[in-house]
């Protein structure tokens, strides 16, 4: 199913989104699989090998680039790796329990507009955004794990305060480790329902949207790139309410 053109097509737009904005393969994959009743076990499995290979590219081309860039960010992923990762297993294990239960569609949807919202009132309830506080990070792995969709509460609270070029690296370093670790603690829990996705055209797509995305990323202004995160989660939620 995955050779079909249109999916194929489909892909490569959201790996063009990942490429500009940090994410995209996870936020939007995920609910279009979804509609075509795709279990979320075989979304993972799908998903996370593409979004990790994004990622790892756009890093590389990032730093060769732009070495001038503050990289002082990755002093942070002692903090991510001893709150957020073990987070991500909690999501996973919870999944694994309640996975015939749960109504992926509309918690991935709650989940995206929950991140929007959080995001737009930070001052009016007094809650400065901070992305490295206990809480966020928390339940950014949780989430993660559970629904694929943790990584919307991240670009937003990373796309706030920040430049585009700063966002930009900080969201693709961070969703490159959590989108690793958590592939690796999938294939662990879910290890019978293991899959990969060793299409050549799958590959094809993700160079192509990669190149394209760095391309598109030169002529992309700052306000811009914020509007790209924010619409890229309310799509995302919208479509998944609709269905």
């Amino acid at each position: 199913m995955l050779e079909n053109y249109l999916i194929l097509s489909y892909f490569c737009i959201i790996i063009i989104f990942q490429s500009i904005i940090g994410v995209g393969v996870l936020v939007l994959g995920t609910p279009f699989l979804l509609i075509l009743n795709f279990n979320i076990i075989e979304i993972f499995f799908i998903l996370l090998p593409i979004s990790i290979l994004t990622s790892l590219l756009n890093l590389l081309i990032i730093n060769f680039s732009n070495k001038s860039l503050d990289k002082s960010s990755y002093a942070e992923f002692k903090k991510f790796f001893i709150i957020c990762i073990p987070s991500i297993f909690v999501g996973l294990i919870i999944l694994k329990l309640l996975n015939d239960y749960l109504n992926f569609k509309l918690l991935v949807a709650f989940v995206i507009f929950f991140s929007i919202t959080l995001i737009i009132f930070k001052d009016k309830i007094k809650f400065r955004i901070n992305f490295f506080r206990i809480s966020i990070l928390s339940i950014v792995g949780i989430i993660h794990g559970l629904t694929n969709s943790g990584g919307t509460l991240m670009s937003l609270a990373l796309s706030a305060n920040n430049k585009k070029n700063y966002a930009r690296l900080n969201t693709s370093f961070f969703y490159f480790v959590l989108a690793t670790f958590q592939y690796f603690l999938t294939t662990i829990i879910f290890y019978d329902n293991f899959i990969f996705p060793n299409n050549v055209k799958v590959v094809l797509a993700l160079i192509i949207g990669v190149i394209i995305g760095n391309l598109i990323n030169h002529y992309l202004e700052s306000k811009t790139y914020k509007i790209m995160v924010n619409s890229l989660a309310v799509i995302s939620a919208l479509i998944l309410i609709s269905v």
